[in-house]
């Protein structure tokens, strides 16, 4: 063997060099992320009716959904929670069934039966997996602007802005306030201009709408008419007719009292001992972790050159960052159990030529490594990145004893 190596050196030395560039051609075009990409036998469906009583969304939501789920192929345990206007079930499929295709057949099978349904129920189905986590979270927080201002704003500018970096799939804005008109109705002005109830309901859901009305032809050009009735300030609200017989108009501020308040939320958020929200960054399952991170980074910066000099926007949590701590971790590894190794080498061993041996076949083995993560598709997560730290003194250990 030792005659076998001195023969060939050199097309040895050309393999190891073209070993070296293919593993490093592989850490280029590896994906990463903080977990791997998983994809568990687990689906959840989400339930909101609201604010309807407990047992109604028993008989009238839960039991519906689980009939119909019970009735998909490889299903092997179902798990419900219901609560008032709320319900989640989990449905636990075989670890050999394909999850996007039994996803698609819950989908279907609750399609069916939508019509029986209450009709005002959202219905959302998910597979669990890493990607459905946020990877980003910013705080977004302004000492002058009010909590329904400061949600429109990140609603209507911030979210569209950022959603335009590659590899995101879903800005989510958690907190702050919702804007509600609130109308409180005078029962004794009702009666007196003899208004019902019935005529206020019919009357506000015959307003607030966009309608096409079609085409009018004009010579060679065709003008497309629309009814625009939607109400845009508390002032068109106060306006609208609810009774008008001829000879009296009855206005709503007529016969209540309207404001515009705060609605009624379930989370709040307190930013720096204020009250802001929160904007969490959803990326898609095959993006780069650190590329989507880099590029979310530049958005931010030039984000703050439109936004209101009263409006801050602040980092919280960026998951690429602990990934980049785990790189800088294995790197750092490296290099220290290099040194050390051949440190080793040279004062028990007094070989230059066996140093420079362990400098090459780490370099080596790991780049075989790499190659091998990008063949069958893994990601560097803190699974790998941990494995290879950990085998790194295993191969420094084994280049020793056969040096």
């Amino acid at each position: 063997m030792k005659n076998y190596f001195t023969t060939y050196k050199r097309p040895l030395t050309v393999l190891l060099v073209m070993l070296i560039m293919a593993g490093l051609f592989a850490y280029s075009k590896l994906q990463t992320s903080l977990f791997p990409e998983i994809t568990f036998p687990k689906i959840k469906i989400i339930a909101d009716a609201g604010l309807q009583p407990v047992d109604k969304m028993m008989i009238t939501v839960t039991r519906p959904l689980e009939i119909a789920i019970k009735q998909i192929p490889d299903l092997t345990t179902i798990r419900s929670t219901t609560s008032r206007g709320s319900c989640e079930i989990s449905a636990y499929i075989s670890w050999k069934a394909d999850v996007d295709l039994s996803q698609q057949r819950i989908e279907a099978r609750i399609g069916e039966i939508r019509n029986t349904l209450p009709p005002d129920v959202n219905i959302t189905v998910e597979k669990m997996n890493p990607s459905i986590l946020p990877v980003m979270g910013y705080s977004l927080e302004s000492p002058e602007l009010s909590p329904i201002e400061l949600k429109l704003l990140a609603t209507y500018t911030i979210k569209p802005y950022l959603s335009q970096v590659a590899g995101v799939s879903e800005i989510r804005i958690i907190g702050g306030k919702s804007k509600e008109y609130w109308v409180q109705l005078n029962l004794q002005k009702m009666s007196t201009l003899s208004v019902t109830p019935d005529a206020i309901n019919t009357a506000l859901s015959q307003t607030n709408f966009v309608k096409s009305n079609g085409y009018l032809s004009d010579y060679r050009y065709l003008y497309l008419t629309i009814t625009d009735a939607s109400v845009q300030s508390l002032n068109e609200l106060k306006n609208v007719i609810v009774s008008s017989n001829g000879k009296r108009i009855v206005q709503l501020q007529d016969i209540a009292d309207i404001q515009v308040n705060e609605a009624v939320e379930y989370i709040k958020v307190n930013a720096n001992g204020k009250e802001g929200l929160l904007i969490a960054v959803v990326k898609q399952p095959n993006s780069n972790l650190v590329d989507v991170s880099t590029q979310m980074k530049a958005r931010i910066v030039q984000l703050r050159n439109i936004l209101p000099k009263n409006v801050t926007i602040k980092p919280y949590y960026i998951q690429g960052d602990f990934v980049d701590e785990s790189v800088k971790s294995v790197t750092d590894s490296l290099w220290m159990g290099l040194a050390l190794a051949i440190i080793v080498a040279i004062i028990f061993l007094r070989s230059f030529k066996a140093s420079a041996a362990i400098l090459i076949i780490i370099p080596v083995t790991l780049c075989a490594t790499l190659i091998v993560l990008y063949a069958i598709g893994y990601t560097l997560n803190i699974m790998t990145l941990g494995a290879i730290g950990a085998a790194i003194g295993l191969i420094i250990d084994d280049a020793i004893v056969v040096v």
